[in-house]
C-alpha cells in the first residue's frame, strides 16, 4: 500500500484534473447494495454543497460486495479502488457497515442499514465451542480495533438501540447519537404523492397492489415459501396486482438472470418484479397490502400503515424490543399450505390503524428529523458550517421493474 498522503486540493490527488477547489473531502464506504442505498438516503445533503467533494469506494471482502459493486456502477460517482481510497486522508468518511473501517484515514460516521440491531448474527461453521451470538451491527471486533472504538460517531435511529451497543462496548456511548431513520422519513414524506407513484408503477386507481418482499437467507420468505408468490398470482382475483421486492443479497448471490428464470412462471401470470437497483420505498407507498418476512422492507411497509401478512422468519433470533418483534405482535401470520389470497384477505380485515403506529414507534425516536440530524452531525464532524437551505428528505424515485423476457436481464 502506498504511504498515507493528505488530499491535495489541486491537481495531484486521485481526482485530477481538479476544476472545483473544494474545502472538504468525504469518502463514502460501500459494503453492499443495501449499505450504499442507505448512504444515498442522505449523502445528497453533502453532494449538493460546492465546498464538499464526495468520493466512493467498495470495501473488499464483504458478504454482499457483488451487489455493492453493481450499485456503484449505477451512481455515476467518482469511485476509487480500495488501495487508493485508503492511501489518502479525508475530512469525513460515511458507512452503513463496519468492515475495514479501521483502514480509513478519517473520522468515520456509521449509520445502520435496514431497521438495525434487530437480530443475532448467524453462528459460523468451525470446530471450536459455540459462544453467545452478538447482535448484528453490535459486534465487538467490528466496533473496536487495536484498543480504540473505530467510529468517531455512530448514528442510531432509536434511543432503545443505545443499550444494545453499550452492552457490548460501554465506551461507545460517547459517540452514539440518535439521527432517526432516513428511509422511513423519505417514505412518509412521499405519502402525499401516492396517487402519482401508483400511476408510475402501472397500478390503476381501482386495483389492489400487494407487495411481496423477502429478506435473504433460508429463513426469508423466498427461502421458506418459494412457491408463495406464484400461488398468490395464480389465485388472485381480477384487479389484483402483485409486485415482488427481493433483498439484494438474493439477487447477487444467485444472479439476476437465474432469479428471473425461477420467477418466469409467476411473471407469466402477471407478477411484477422490482429491478434489483430500483428504488424500493415508492412501491411501499403505493401498496395496499404487503406479504413478507420480518425484515426491514416489511417493517417499513407496516409502519406506513400497510396491512401486513408475515410469512417466513421467526422470533428465535430477534432482539427483544426490536422492530421485528413489534411486527410479530401486530401482523397476521401465514400458515404453510393455506391459501395465500384468503390469508391475505384475513390479514387486511384484521389490520387496525394502531398497528402501523406500533411498528413505527420502534423504528425511530426522531420521526421526520433524520435529514436535519444527519446533516448537522456530518458537518460538525467536518468542522464546516451547514448550508443555509433547510435539510429535507430527497424526493422519491419511481419504481422500475425487470423487463420481459427474463433473458434480457435485470437492467431491462
Amino acid at each position: 500500500m502506498a504511504a498515507t498522503r493528505r488530499w491535495i486540493r489541486g491537481d495531484a490527488g486521485p481526482i485530477a484534473p481538479v476544476t472545483v477547489r473544494t474545502q472538504r473531502t468525504v469518502l463514502a464506504v460501500v459494503h453492499s447494495q443495501q449499505t450504499a442505498d442507505r448512504l444515498c438516503e442522505f449523502v445528497g445533503h453533502l453532494e449538493g454543497d460546492t465546498r464538499v467533494q464526495v468520493v466512493w469506494a467498495l470495501a473488499p471482502g464483504a458478504l454482499h460486495a457483488a451487489g455493492g459493486a453493481a450499485y456503484l456502477r449505477t451512481l455515476d460517482a467518482a469511485v476509487l479502488p480500495w488501495e487508493d481510497a485508503t492511501s489518502f486522508t479525508y475530512d469525513l468518511a460515511l458507512a452503513a457497515g463496519h468492515g475495514r473501517l479501521d483502514e480509513v484515514r478519517a473520522p468515520v460516521l456509521v449509520v445502520p442499514h435496514g431497521t438495525g440491531f434487530s437480530r443475532e448474527t448467524a453462528r459460523g461453521p468451525g470446530h471450536g465451542p459455540p459462544v453467545e451470538r452478538p447482535v448484528g451491527g453490535a459486534v465487538y471486533g467490528a466496533l473496536v480495533r487495536y484498543g480504540r472504538v473505530v467510529p468517531a460517531a455512530i448514528g442510531i435511529s432509536h434511543e432503545w438501540q443505545r443499550g444494545v451497543l453499550t452492552s457490548v462496548v460501554p465506551e461507545a456511548d460517547a459517540v452514539i447519537e440518535v439521527v432517526g431513520d432516513p428511509a422511513f422519513d423519505r417514505a412518509v414524506a412521499a405519502l402525499p404523492d401516492r396517487a402519482r407513484i401508483r400511476r408510475a408503477a402501472g397500478v390503476g386507481d381501482a386495483e389492489h397492489l400487494t407487495v411481496v418482499t423477502s429478506s435473504w437467507g433460508r429463513t426469508g420468505l423466498f427461502g421458506v415459501h418459494p412457491d408463495l408468490v406464484g400461488r398468490l398470482c395464480e389465485e388472485a382475483p381480477a384487479g389484483h396486482v402483485t409486485a415482488l421486492v427481493l433483498h439484494p443479497g438474493i439477487w447477487w448471490s444467485h444472479g439476476p438472470r437465474q432469479m428471473l428464470a425461477w420467477l418466469s412462471g409467476a411473471r407469466a401470470r402477471g407478477l411484477r418484479v422490482l429491478a434489483p437497483t430500483s428504488p424500493w420505498s415508492p412501491l411501499l407507498v403505493a401498496a395496499d397490502s404487503v406479504v413478507g418476512d420480518p425484515g426491514s422492507v416489511t417493517a417499513y411497509a407496516a409502519a406506513l400503515g400497510v396491512p401486513t401478512l408475515l410469512a417466513g422468519g421467526g422470533l428465535t433470533d430477534v432482539v427483544p424490543g426490536s422492530t421485528p418483534q413489534a411486527l410479530h405482535e401486530v401482523a397476521a401470520h401465514y400458515r404453510d399450505g393455506e391459501s395465500p389470497v384468503r390469508a391475505l384477505a384475513a390479514a387486511v380485515r384484521g389490520w387496525e390503524p394502531g398497528h402501523g403506529a406500533h411498528v413505527a414507534a420502534r423504528l425511530t425516536s426522531a420521526p421526520g428529523r433524520s435529514a436535519e440530524l444527519l446533516r448537522a452531525l456530518a458537518y460538525r464532524l467536518m468542522r464546516l458550517p451547514e448550508p443555509d437551505r433547510p435539510a429535507v428528505p430527497p424526493p422519491p424515485g419511481e419504481p422500475r421493474f425487470a423487463g420481459d423476457p427474463p433473458a434480457r436481464g435485470w437492467a431491462a
